[in-house]
């Protein structure tokens, strides 16, 4: 009840400033009503809970606190015979002299039957390492999504992909109540979840249950979303839809229904619009995993990466999901998920590539069309178990079954250094595919009864198989040579991809005293993987005639053990930990269909040394350094050409060895809760040996045979600044940033090393004011690249990109939205053709209706200028190439939205 009646106090008093203010007053028994000498008088500041004064009283009772500053106080009157008395004061300038008369301390102890404790927690507070926001302190809008509430948190950042940062870093997952929601994507959480039905935000570190070389990935970022009791047993949801009743349609659909032990939840998408590709997290929720790049670690463990091309053209998107979770018993408790996506990307693209050799360089100019098709299942479990008090058992199997279709016809034209044309061709590729994945992961948990001493046991099996069957036509005219003057291609080509890993660790933690502990671990990686590939020409009417030129049988086996020692160094206000890991692999690659075999055997000694330092709760400084290793792919291995490009033919190399990759980090974050004033910086500095570049051989036609080798030396290291500075009470935030980086990359070309050193600078700042009904943005960044080879001094060629934004979101009448964004981008220094300035403006007008507001119906715009268009340029070994993409244009549709939950309450309105 004090720390209740303390919060009110504080929130809805208002202080204010004089000279002086004085406290008076008589103390007196409880029982006797005599004076009471020697009571200890004291006025606590309660801004900040400091002591500004005290006294006793004299032998009469009486007491006086003179010539204190004019503030807020309570008053503290204890006795060591008498229970303590309080009073809160509010100062001011007409408010400031404060008589109490006589007071009577009630009695040291009171028995009574039954008492009930009424805690105010506070709006942020640290549990442990765990950083709580106390939802309801923070304002949002009616019914605001997680999202929105996010964005209210103080040291909390959403960008627009929906992808969130916490005190600097990149969370890694979002929970609810401690599980994942629809999956592994966050965004689905804070997207779709109500603000009004969370009861906390916890914020906190955890340890990475996935054995890997990579030593940052010890260490996840989590924010876990509480729910409040109300929302555990009820329904929630919404429904939206939208068209422009000729060509564009969205439509939404998020049902979720809870009790104390199930939850249960629906989800369906539906679109053509470019919402269906909005981001990292979206790759997983609208089904578009099959549009990421994908590389794969020494340990069978793989990371995705985003392909940004296939951001553009023209999506259509449906995806629908069931997720469920139950508490079976007190021990037991299983969640399942099941999703199907069907995706269809149709895109146009121009780019123009220049080619720079040792004595000469030429152009080409290419325009392309594809479309691409993806259906895809997938079924996810989690069956956690407690097997006693001190022992956990989790199961966590993964299957997935995708069919894929593609097609594209690509159209280059070849051009001299003096702009002639010397060649063309027209390369047209069709492929049908489908892929079999299962992957089960098995994680034994054993803690012990003395402290912190712990054993955990992982297994993990991984078997994927796809297949593959396409035909490759290709025509080539040239104008110069009579050498293959005219030419074409017309395959058939057959793949089949077998991959199987077993992975088994073990990792045993032993606390030496209470600040240290030893850590030892051991892993062993099984990988096979086997990919047979068969080209077959068109003869006699059908293709039946082999190319021996383009099949192949390669197998690729990795057998890895691996033992490591960790020592850590662990109080209140640091943590250093040491060690390494000495790893052996040994490596055989079977060319099966050339009888072929070559084998490796890499020792390596891994050490890693990680630092941090907390100056307080919200300001830490760390420093990382640790080793990784990355193995190369069995595409980069496989010794066929690949020719699905007759222009740049592809070639794998079966005596590459591993990386060997060391990796600095250092970072300072600090953060202060009651200003919202913060500062993120951070360096990276990566070298890397043995690391996978290209070989390049060009022939007279402009042709390429491109096959990967090891170089050393390669390098690149890059820091940031963020800052965020509230002003006049948080109503406007500052938030500049400035980055920069270099890098320096090897690779062979004609058998000459060529090293190509690119610097790059960059910043830029947003402006945000937020008031009670209105929001406005503005916000600028520009970039600057500056790439160098050593191979053609005239391949230097700089370019910059800047780009200028703003927005706002208006208020009106109490039911009336309206809300607009602009972005004009420039693009300089580039190709003729390629230097375009665009100007993308949206804007929406909406009301709501019914009792609880949780019918919105709004007037959606997107591009009004009708300018849109994705422009890119890419720098690499000795080719500058520029690249621009088409994209959805303006169109204007009419949406609606339903928000429905239990609790019969207002929604949060959706006007984009």
């Amino acid at each position: 009840m004090h720390k209740f009646l303390t919060f009110i106090f504080l929130l809805f008093s208002p202080v204010f400033f004089a000279q002086h203010m004085s406290i008076a007053g008589n103390t007196q028994d409880t029982a006797a009503r005599s004076p009471l000498r020697y009571a200890v008088i004291m006025a606590v500041k309660l801004k900040d809970s400091s002591l500004v004064a005290y006294t006793r009283s004299d032998s009469g009772g009486f007491f006086k606190l003179a010539a204190i500053p004019v503030d807020t106080y309570q008053v503290v009157i204890s006795h060591p015979l008498f229970g303590d008395q309080y009073y809160y004061l509010f100062g001011s300038n007409t408010n400031n002299t404060f008589d109490f008369g006589r007071i009577i301390l009630p009695p040291k102890s009171h028995s009574l039957n039954e008492v009930v404790i009424y805690a105010f927690k506070d709006p942020i507070y640290y549990k442990g390492d765990t950083l709580i926001y106390t939802a309801d302190s923070f304002k949002v809008k009616p019914n605001a999504t997680v999202e929105d509430l996010l964005k209210r948190l103080p040291g909390i950042q959403v960008d627009g992909q929906g992808k969130i940062t916490a005190q600097g870093k990149q969370v890694d997952k979002v929970l609810v109540d401690g599980d994942e929601f629809f999956g592994s994507d966050p965004t689905t959480a804070t997207k779709n979840l109500n603000a009004n039905t969370i009861e906390s935000v916890q914020v906190y570190e955890k340890k990475n249950d996935v054995s890997s070389d990579n030593a940052v990935d010890d260490v996840q970022k989590i924010i876990n979303l509480k729910l409040k009791e109300d929302a555990k047993k009820g329904y929630f949801g919404k429904m939206s839809a939208a068209t422009d009743f000729t060509t564009f349609h969205e439509g939404e659909l998020l049902a979720n229904k809870f009790t104390n032990k199930q939850k249960v939840s629906v989800f369906a998408l539906g679109s053509n619009t470019p919402r269906s590709t909005l981001g990292w997290g979206d790759m997983y929720k609208y089904g578009l995993n099959d549009e990421m790049n994908m590389q794969q670690n020494e340990d069978g463990s793989t990371f995705y990466y985003n392909n940004s091309n296939n951001r553009n053209g023209v999506p259509q998107t449906l995806k629908t999901g069931l997720y469920y979770a139950d508490k079976l018993s007190k021990r037991a408790k299983l969640s399942l998920n099941y999703s199907y996506t069907n995706t269809q990307l149709k895109s146009r693209t121009q780019t123009r590539s220049q080619y720079f050799l040792t004595d000469s360089s030429y152009s080409t100019t290419n325009q392309s069309e594809n479309l691409q098709q993806t259906q895809s299942h997938g079924l996810n479990g989690t069956l956690n178990y407690t097997l006693d008090s001190l022992t956990d058992l989790e199961i966590k199997p993964r299957l997935k079954v995708s069919l894929d279709n593609t097609s594209s016809n690509s159209v280059t034209d070849f051009m001299s250094n003096v702009g002639e044309l010397t060649r063309k061709t027209n390369v047209y590729n069709t492929n049908d595919g489908k892929l079999y994945d299962i992957n089960t992961n098995g994680r034994l948990k054993r803690n012990f009864k003395k402290r912190e001493r712990l054993l955990v046991l992982t297994y993990n099996y991984t078997f994927s198989n796809s297949e593959s069957n396409g035909i490759l036509k290709s025509d080539n005219t040239s104008f110069v040579s009579a050498i293959a003057a005219n030419d074409s291609i017309n395959q058939q080509k057959k793949s089949e991809n077998g991959n199987q890993s077993h992975s088994a660790s073990l990792v045993y933690t032993e606390p030496i005293t209470k600040k240290i502990k030893l850590e030892f671990s051991y892993d062993y990686f099984l990988t096979t993987g086997n990919q047979d590939k068969r080209a077959l020409k068109f003869y006699n009417g059908d293709y039946s005639l082999k190319d021996s030129l383009f099949t192949n049988n390669f197998r690729n086996i990795r057998n890895t053990n691996r033992v490591g020692l960790k020592f850590i160094y662990e109080v209140k206000k640091q943590r250093f930990a040491t060690g390494l890991r000495v790893r052996q692999v040994y490596i055989s690659n079977d060319n099966l269909a050339a009888n072929q075999k070559v084998t490796q055997l890499v020792n390596n000694v891994l050490p890693y040394l990680t630092h941090m330092y907390k100056f307080s709760d919200n300001a830490r400084l760390n420093f990382q350094y640790f080793t990784d290793s990355r193995q190369p792919s069995i595409n980069q291995l496989q010794p066929v050409p690949d020719n699905s490009n007759p222009n740049q033919i592809r070639l794998g190399n079966p005596n590459l060895l591993p990386t060997f990759i060391n990796k600095f980090n250092a970072s300072f974050n600090s953060y202060r809760m009651v200003s919202g004033k913060g500062i993120w910086a951070s360096i990276d500095v990566v070298t890397t040996n043995n690391d996978f570049s290209n070989s390049i051989v060009y022939d007279n036609l402009g042709r390429t045979i491109t096959q990967v080798v090891n170089v050393n030396g390669n390098y690149n290291a890059n820091a940031h600044i963020y800052i965020n500075l509230p002003l006049f009470k948080k109503v406007i935030e500052l938030s500049p940033h400035v980055n920069g980086s270099v890098s320096s990359r090897a690779n062979y070309i004609n058998g000459q090393k060529n090293i190509t050193k690119e610097t790059s600078s960059g910043g830029g700042l947003d402006i945000t004011l937020k008031l009670e009904e209105y929001t406005f943005a503005i916000g600028g960044n520009c970039d600057f690249n500056d790439p160098v080879s050593t191979l053609n001094l005239k391949s230097s060629l700089p370019y910059s990109s800047q780009s200028y934004n703003a927005y706002f979101s208006i208020q009106f009448a109490k039911r009336f939205v309206v809300e607009s964004d602009v972005v004009y981008h420039i693009n300089s220094r580039r190709t003729a053709g390629y230097n375009i300035n665009y100007l993308l403006w949206n804007a929406s007008l909406g009301r709501n209706f019914l009792k609880n507001e949780n019918f919105i119906v709004s007037v959606v715009a997107m591009d009004i200028l009708n300018q849109n268009i994705n422009t890119d340029r890419n720098v690499w070994d000795n080719v500058v190439t520029d690249t621009k993409t088409n994209v959805i244009g303006r169109y204007i549709m009419l949406k609606a939205v339903f928000k429905f939950n239990s609790a019969k309450t207002k929604e949060e309105n959706e006007y984009f």
